[in-house]
C-alpha cells in the first residue's frame, strides 16, 4: 500500500509541528525513517517547545512502517491511521 507522505499522520505530529518540520526540509516518511542518531540531535534542536517529541512518541519506528506502507504493523503498535488511508 502507498500511504501519502502526510506528516501528520505520525503520532504526535499536529498542524504547527507539521509546518515546522517542512520548514526545516523534512517532508516524507522516507527522510525520517532514514534519520541517525545525529539527524535526530540535530531536528530536535531546532524544535523548540516540540523538542523531545521525536524519541517520545517514536517517529522513526512509525516512519519505517508507514514508508513501507505496512498499516497493519502501524496501527497494531500505534492506533488507528483513521480515514486518513485509503485502503482500498
Amino acid at each position: 500500500m502507498i500511504i501519502p507522505d502526510n506528516l501528520e499522520l505520525l503520532k504526535g505530529v499536529g498542524p504547527k509541528l507539521n509546518a515546522l518540520l517542512k520548514s526545516l526540509g523534512v517532508t516524507s516518511f522516507e527522510q525520517v525513517a532514514n534519520w541517525t542518531a545525529a539527524d535526530i540531535r540535530d531536528v530536535d534542536s531546532k524544535l523548540g517547545n516540540f523538542a523531545g517529541r521525536i524519541g517520545r512518541d517514536n517517529w522513526v519506528d512509525q516512519a519505517k512502517l508507514l514508508a513501507k506502507g505496512d498499516v497493519t504493523a502501524f496501527e497494531k503498535k500505534y492506533g488507528s491511521l483513521g480515514s486518513e488511508v485509503n485502503r482500498g
